[in-house]
């Protein structure tokens, strides 16, 4: 599992529209609210995915990720985690598609958050 923590300041509902914004430019869209308040955010389509693997390139690739918010000693985290093998409708291409994919949007949604003043630190694990 890929996972990427950022620790962000300030109030979380800021916190959570900025990282909803990145989100948004790297083509992601919420698809399912959590009952713990995160998100599933996914972008691409299955049935290209499944029906041209590989080649259904970058854009159209099926991918799904989970996004946590959670209070860490009075600060906001935000977890970014992609599960092992994700992307593997699309073979051994797709899995690390998958993974550049998940690295270039690990460093958008920290990128946004540090130019808002808000990133106080980040973690990968």
């Amino acid at each position: 599992m890929a996972v990427a923590d950022f620790f962000v300041s300030g109030s979380p509902d800021a916190g959570k529209a900025v990282v909803r914004e990145a989100l948004d430019s790297a083509g992601f869209t919420i698809e399912a609210q959590l009952p713990n308040g995160g998100w599933t955010v996914g972008r691409g389509s299955k049935w290209k995915t499944a029906t041209l693997g590989a080649l259904a390139g970058k854009k159209a690739q099926r991918l799904t990720f989970t996004v946590l918010f959670f209070d860490h000693q009075g600060t906001m985290v935000v977890r970014l985690e992609r599960e092992t093998g994700s992307g593997m409708m699309a073979g051994a291409v797709g899995v690390a598609r998958s993974n550049d994919i998940f690295e270039e949007t690990v460093a958008a949604v920290g990128n946004a958050l540090y130019a808002t003043g808000a990133l106080v630190g980040s973690n990968r694990g």
